[in-house]
């Protein structure tokens, strides 16, 4: 009797045993899994990317006003949430990714595509962080800065060097450090302009001032020669164009309306990519 009730208690305990150790296996595979798709991400990059000269830095403004203009579109006319609309732009930079994967030898416009999700992107952030959750402009802006000098610094420390023509290689980090920089010079724009009563004041001199960081920085650029993206100039440029495009995109919208300033900056920033020819860059993977 007692063997049999041993017998009978062991089967259950077996029964848990092996469940446990299928979970174990479950979750070690998923695991896995997820490394190699998040260490795919790191080393993923765009085939196909713009030269860094006059011809990026004006598309890149123009680009800036376009993706500042998409995000308040999402929700001010199509009225997703922040969290519904950074979702959407998650899944339509995801189908980018996969299309340059897919693609056999790339396309440029992908490039400029991303560009415009992760501006549009960096926008809702912003609104979020300020507008939903009413925290400190200062606050925001220094520990996104804070986060985008530690992006670059595991970028400058990784085996993943710049190419030859400027631009680094476009994998996660250089996309996450994209959009810290959007969202940190959407803060910035955004903080200076409310902070000038009233904000039809604050805004055009919050634009002015943005101006000025622009053309300083590029003009260092250029007489420094430090076309490099690993260079801490370029990523100084682009938050200030996106401090820029957010003070310069809120004017436009306040004229022209807001699904007319950004269909037209769209049509500019199209115009200016296909008359302005500049040879493209094609990038090596590197190996993962």
């Amino acid at each position: 009797m007692l063997r049999q009730s041993t017998d009978g208690l062991s089967a259950p305990c077996d029964g848990r045993g092996l469940r446990r150790i299928q979970f174990c296996r479950a979750t070690i595979f998923l695991f896995a899994r997820g490394a190699k798709a998040l260490r795919k991400a790191l080393y993923m990059q765009f085939k196909i990317v713009p030269a860094v000269g006059p011809r990026y830095w004006v598309s890149i403004m123009i680009a800036s006003i376009c993706g500042a203009n998409m995000g308040d579109f999402i929700s001010d006319v199509l009225k997703l949430s922040d969290l519904g609309g950074l979702l959407m732009l998650a899944l339509i930079f995801a189908v980018i990714v996969l299309a340059n994967q897919w693609s056999r030898r790339g396309n440029e416009a992908l490039y400029w595509l991303a560009i415009l999700v992760v501006r549009a992107a960096a926008t809702n952030l912003a609104d979020l962080g300020i507008g939903r959750m009413h925290l400190d402009c200062i606050t925001v802006s220094a520990c996104l800065a804070a986060l985008l000098v530690a992006i670059l610094a595991l970028r400058r420390a990784s085996s993943l060097q710049p190419v030859t023509c400027g631009l680094p290689r476009t994998n996660g980090l250089y996309w996450l450090a994209m959009l810290t920089a959007g969202t940190l010079g959407t803060v910035v724009g955004d903080g200076i302009g409310h902070v000038i009563h009233p904000i039809t004041v604050g805004v055009p001199i919050s634009a002015i001032i943005a101006t000025g960081a622009v053309a300083f920085i590029l003009r260092q650029k250029t007489r420094l020669d430090m076309a490099s993206a690993e260079a801490a100039s370029y990523w100084a440029a682009i938050v200030a164009i996106r401090t820029w495009g957010t003070n310069f995109g809120d004017i436009a919208a306040f004229f022209l309306s807001l699904p007319v300033s950004m269909m037209l900056s769209g049509l500019l920033l199209a115009g200016t990519l296909i008359v302005w020819r500049e040879p493209s860059n094609p990038i090596i993977p590197a190996a993962t």
